[in-house]
């Protein structure tokens, strides 16, 4: 980096509350838990996260707990006031901004730029929820990125695979719903669902065809000025040295992270010093960080290195069902669906099978004017093995006692009804 470029942390009370156990389960909405009366008021829990390149272009995200509202903007040299690209909550999301090749590049540059934004780390782990996938997406270049970003931000929750990873790519993935890339008229690129494909899962973007809202030219500035700082990077003078080329080959073969050590020998007899660099090289926070790192000094294709390094992903292959349950519970206390769903949820979770959600139902009010649950809804999502799934389900019911009308159908249409164990 550049002497001359001034260090931009990430916001130190940001830093500090994204340290914090519950700030991940409330950003990523896996607890659904409200907030107190009080809680966030008066701007409390309300952060801006500011990416920026060294020409002034950068990413504002605007993060609010209290509301679970996420807003991400672009600004740029020439713009009077940040453009808003994208937003993501629980009620009238745009969230598909951007593609993850784009952020995958982003998130190098500004590591590049800012020596203490780790990639991959909070870039990935903030950024990843405004990305969205299509069938040109490997999943064995994706996967161990944003496993150790999330490692990164998460230490205490485990290593990979990553349960934030899988739920991401779930949610974030329109490889099956006529999902597009089509180039404008003005000659950027824009996404495109035809309305006849649409399914579960929709396509919500500004970047769209016909979107007038969205600031093409300057995110493609934005992208241009990233590619020209990897570039810059691996045109380093000393990259020509024939040692360190030799040592690059070596590290860019399947077993390339055994010799990390050689290469930085080489590099510093050949007067390399990008401090971003070499830090990932002799003290990566993982073996993605030194990876990325090799590609970036090999000018590979990102992704090319991360697929011969770690070998298939784990969600290759992967399946998913999703399923409601009808649960009557009109002579139960008024929040046993709710203890029925969070404890679903946990069993699915140790067994690695997915997770519950408590999902509306019917409800009135008695003769003394109390409300009345008459009966819930739980959605449930069961990974991989729909069989172990159901016998997790039909436990839970038998534990607490389910009404036996509790009906599970497939939640898609024709909405078959699941026999249980």
């Amino acid at each position: 980096m550049p002497a001359s470029l001034p260090a931009m942390p990430l916001d130190p009370a940001l830093a500090a509350r994204m340290a914090d156990a519950d700030f991940w389960p409330r950003y990523l909405l896996e607890d659904d838990d409200t907030y107190d009366e009080g809680d966030g008021e008066g701007g409390e829990d309300e952060f801006q996260a500011r990416f920026a390149l060294d020409d002034g272009h950068a990413l504002l995200l605007d993060i609010s707990l209290p509301y679970t509202t996420y807003d991400l903007q672009l600004t740029a040299p020439g713009l009077p006031e940040p453009v808003q690209l994208g937003w993501d909550d629980q009620a009238h999301f745009h969230p598909h901004v951007l593609r993850w090749a784009e952020l995958d590049r982003l998130a190098r540059a500004f590591a590049l730029t800012d020596p203490q934004l780790p990639h991959p780390g909070p870039v990935l782990a903030l950024l990843a929820r405004f990305t969205v996938l299509d069938e040109h997406d490997d999943p064995d270049t994706i996967t161990p990125l944003l496993d150790a970003a999330f490692h990164h931000v998460r230490p205490g929750a485990g290593g990979g695979p990553r349960p934030e990873t899988r739920d991401w790519w779930e949610l974030r993935n329109l490889a099956a719903t006529g999902l597009t890339w089509v180039t404008r008229e003005d000659g950027h690129p824009a996404c495109d669902q035809p309305d006849d494909l649409r399914t579960d899962l929709p396509l919500y973007s500004l970047r769209t065809v016909d979107g007038e809202d969205f600031p093409f030219a300057a995110f493609a500035a934005l992208t241009a000025r990233a590619d020209r700082i990897l570039a810059d990077a691996a045109a380093h003078p000393a990259l020509t040295d024939p040692a360190v080329r030799a040592a690059l080959g070596r590290c860019t073969a399947p077993d390339g992270h055994t010799h990390l050590p050689a290469l930085g020998t080489a590099l510093d007899a050949a007067g390399h010093t990008h401090p971003v660099l070499r830090r990932a090289l002799r003290s990566p926070h993982s073996r993605a960080e030194a990876c990325w790192a090799v590609e970036t000094l090999a000018a590979l294709t990102p992704g090319e290195l991360v697929r011969r390094w770690f070998g298939p992903s784990p969600l290759n292959g992967a399946r998913h069902w999703d399923l409601t349950l009808e649960l009557p519970t009109l002579a139960r206390p008024f929040r046993y669906a709710r203890h029925l769903a969070d404890d679903l949820t946990g069993r699915l979770k140790a067994a690695a099978r997915g997770h519950a959600d408590l999902n509306g139902g019917t409800t009135s009010y008695g003769p003394d004017g109390a409300r009345v649950a008459e009966t819930s809804r739980v959605q449930i999502r069961i990974r991989d093995d729909l069989a172990a799934g159901l016998a997790v389900i039909a436990a839970t019911l038998t534990a607490h006692t389910a009404d036996p009308a509790a009906v599970l159908k497939h939640a898609k249409y024709p909405y078959e009804v699941v026999e249980l164990p």
